[in-house]
């Protein structure tokens, strides 16, 4: 580690005193675009992109992430960080939407994690980060916006790939793309297999304390295996019906099967003057699986009234089912010898089905020279009914099995929302000025039945239901101090809505050590975001320093306690009270020299989280006011070699975090990749190794004074992917674009000019 910080010092200041230097000897810099939050400059296609009110990442640069998923590429995005489930967090927040090609695109927090996880990398041209989005956009998502772009080219003539791939894990994937695109008419078909198998581990370890003192214990160690299939394909068609009028229908599928096995020691013991005293073992052996399938159909009709006004609708379906099937054996042992051995066996089918449409209108009109207005209504509308059915025998084999009414739920979930908004723009010499509203409407209604409820219409009670009207206002303010300086003062409100699963108050018991269940009287957290921009350019290099501060009202986040009747582990969300975070995150693109580009991004901030004290079922939950200082950095160092060799290296270092009661201690990662271009580059063989250090890890420290408790969770290891593409196709044109892409190379070695 004290390599790592030596090494990633020395790095940083060569940036610097490289800048510097040539800063000294004045060389004349590119005119920059006038445009609000943005500097345009001539050149290759860089790794990152800087721009004021967003960064964008290319991932075909990203050797790292050759082979992998959406998942794993957004591990290597700097500000981002995906956790042992899938969960994606921006900027240490998980109040994040993440959209496809714009949009929600079928993603909700119930499937992204999924989804994410099987979807290919190769299928991903950019990701694009907006952590202050203006009012055009979903006002969902404190934390901003991650936006998956993927790959649609628009060259003239045919051209694709055929990709296929291995690693050592035992994983396989092989997918097609094909594009034409003509005067009249634009295709693309992309097909994609994956098979992945991966093993993992968690462990826990808790205390339960009376007066502070321990009184008893729980531990376990888990080791699972994980596999699943997985085919992807998009297509899509645009036909340019006239110079003015464009009609266009994609589709993107998703269908597979997951299985996977875990075997869990739990250990329950108490503690005596003489130690440690074990009571009972439970042995549980647990397998899930199931297909899920997800699909999404999107039509759009675009007329444009000149090249800059124009008006664009949209409108979308999609549907997500998953049928998992969860099995439990249990067998319990206990130490003493009088209490006879008993076993079980639970069924816990639950059947994910949700859909939604989306309806889209967008208007744009550059009304003056100087003044451009934007409007559009956004309506959304989704619906999740989700079954959970359970049966259980009294042996380890489940022989005669039953139908178990305790655990039988059916989750129903409705949320529409309606959004209407306007943006007006302001261009002229050095000043930018855009300023705009949105106003949502939002209806909520869940129901949440169990068996007798389910079988008995007089046993139901009303359905819970909400609705809501909010105004989210945004100004952005831009100054260019020079042709290559650029200063930027932003303000959004935005908010978090609840999920569908955290609104469902049914008991979750797939972990023996815990139970779990929603809130249903759970309202949106709000945030105010302020946040100063500063974009500096120099021939080979650019800074973009952001200063931010965002507090939040009604901060959800879950909380465990200890049932005092029973003596059981309980997590639920819960409004816990108010936050402030404010940061500083500094990101470089830096080209040392012809061979070196460094990318790298450090985020520093503090967050405070207000004390809170609630009374959950007669008993008294809080949690003391917590405070931290928190930072990470990413750097991503390219590195090009003679014969068409090109080397990379992407490591991740994130400090103490504080969580609700408690804190996540440091960690760190590495990836390497290499790639070596055959063919005049139509061939492309890529070798990486995921998580070098083996690393990668998630561990947590919670507590109260009716408990103590630490989790590790660790999914997958180190992995070595091999991955080889042909690229085929017009090969005039493929030709054509390597000549304009050695002579910006040409250009980006002597200029130091990129895209920001």
């Amino acid at each position: 580690m004290m390599f790592g910080k030596i090494l990633y010092a020395t790095l940083l200041l060569a940036t610097c005193a490289t800048a510097q230097a040539q800063q000294k000897q004045g060389k004349e810099n590119k005119i920059a675009d006038q445009t609000l939050g943005e500097i345009q400059v001539t050149g290759r296609r860089a790794t990152m992109k800087l721009k004021v009110d967003r960064k964008e990442f290319d991932v075909a640069s990203l050797i790292t992430t050759a082979g992998q998923t959406a998942s794993e590429v957004l591990e290597n995005i700097p500000s981002v960080d995906v956790d042992n489930d899938g969960n994606v967090s921006l900027r240490g927040n998980s109040s994040v939407e993440v959209w496809i090609n714009g949009r929600p695109s079928g993603l909700t927090s119930d499937n992204r994690a999924q989804i994410l996880q099987q979807m290919p990398a190769e299928s991903i041209e950019r990701v694009e980060i907006i952590d202050n989005p203006s009012a055009k956009y979903s006002a969902e998502g404190s934390a901003g916006i991650i936006n998956i772009v993927l790959k649609k080219d628009r060259k003239s003539g045919y051209y694709g790939s055929l990709q296929t791939g291995a690693d050592t894990r035992g994983g396989a994937n092989t997918s097609f793309n094909i594009n034409y695109n003509s005067s009249k008419l634009d295709a693309y078909f992309n097909v994609g297999y994956r098979h992945r198998e991966n093993v993992g581990r968690n462990e826990s370890t808790q205390r339960n304390l009376t007066a502070g003192i321990p009184v008893s214990y729980e531990r376990h160690y888990t080791e699972d295996s994980r596999r699943g299939n997985m085919l992807f394909s998009r297509a899509g068609l645009t036909w340019h019906a006239t110079d003015k009028d464009d009609f266009a229908v994609n589709g993107m599928l998703f269908t597979g099967k997951n299985k996977s096995h875990s075997a869990t020691p739990y250990y329950y013991g108490s503690y005596t003057a003489a130690g440690e005293v074990l009571n009972r073992v439970r042995q549980r052996d647990t397998y899930s699986g199931g297909p899920m399938d997800m699909y999404n159909v999107e039509f759009n009709y675009r007329h444009n009234f000149t090249d800059k006004h124009f008006v664009d609708f949209v409108v979308s379906h999609n549907r997500w089912k998953s049928d998992n099937d969860n099995i439990y054996q249990d067998s319990i042992y206990y130490v003493d010898g009088i209490q006879p051995t008993t076993s079980s066996y639970m069924s816990r089918p639950l059947n994910i089905s949700n859909r939604r449409t989306e309806v889209r209108l967008d208007y744009e009109n550059p009304l003056t020279e100087h003044f451009k207005l934007e409007a559009g209504y956004n309506g959304s509308f989704s619906h999740e009914n989700t079954p959970q059915f359970s049966y259980e025998s009294p042996d380890w084999y489940g022989t005669n099995l039953t139908e178990d009414q305790r655990y039988f739920n059916r989750f129903t979930y409705d949320n529409d929302v309606h959004a209407l908004y306007a943006t007006l723009s302001y261009n002229k010499d050095k000043i930018g000025v855009m300023a705009g509203v949105r106003g949502e409407y939002w209806r909520v209604e869940t129901e949440s039945l169990d068996w007798a409820q389910e079988h008995g219409a007089a046993a139901k009670d009303n359905p819970f239901k909400k609705d809501y009207f909010e105004l989210f206002p945004s100004l952005f303010m831009s100054y260019q101090l020079t042709q290559t300086q650029q200063l930027q003062l932003n303000y959004t409100r935005r908010l978090r809505r609840p999920w569908g699963g955290e609104l469902n108050n049914f008991r979750n018991t797939s972990d023996a050590s815990i139970i779990s269940f929603g809130n249903p009287e759970l309202t949106p957290e709000y945030s105010s975001s302020f946040s100063l921009n500063y974009l500096k350019q120099w021939d080979m290099h650019s800074l973009l320093v952001s200063g931010y501060y965002r507090p939040t009202t009604d901060v959800i986040q879950r909380i465990n306690y200890r049932g005092t009747a029973d003596q059981m582990m309980y997590r639920t969300p819960m409004n816990v009270a108010k936050s402030v975070s404010t940061g500083l995150e500094l990101t470089g693109k830096s080209k040392l020299g012809r061979i070196l580009d460094l990318t790298t991004n450090v985020n520093a901030y503090y967050y405070k989280l207000n004390a809170f004290c609630y009374d959950i079922e007669g008993q008294t939950v809080y949690g003391e006011a917590q405070d931290n200082f928190t930072w990470n950095a990413r750097v991503i160092a390219a590195l090009t070699l003679p014969y068409d060799i090109s080397v990379q290296a992407s490591g991740r270092y994130n400090s103490r975090q504080v969580i609700t009661q408690g804190h996540r201690p440091a960690s760190y990662g590495l990836d390497l990749g290499v790639k070596k271009n055959f063919l005049n580059r139509t061939l492309v063989v890529s070798v990486n190794c995921r998580d070098v250090f083996d690393s990668r890890k998630w561990e947590s420290y919670t507590g109260s004074d009716s408990f103590y408790r630490y989790q590790l969770n660790k999914r997958g290891s180190r992995r070595v992917n091999f991955t080889v593409t042909w690229n085929f196709g017009n090969q005039t044109g493929m030709k054509k674009r390597q000549e304009k892409q050695q002579m910006d190379d040409d250009e980006n070695a002597t200029m130091g000019g990129y895209e920001m």
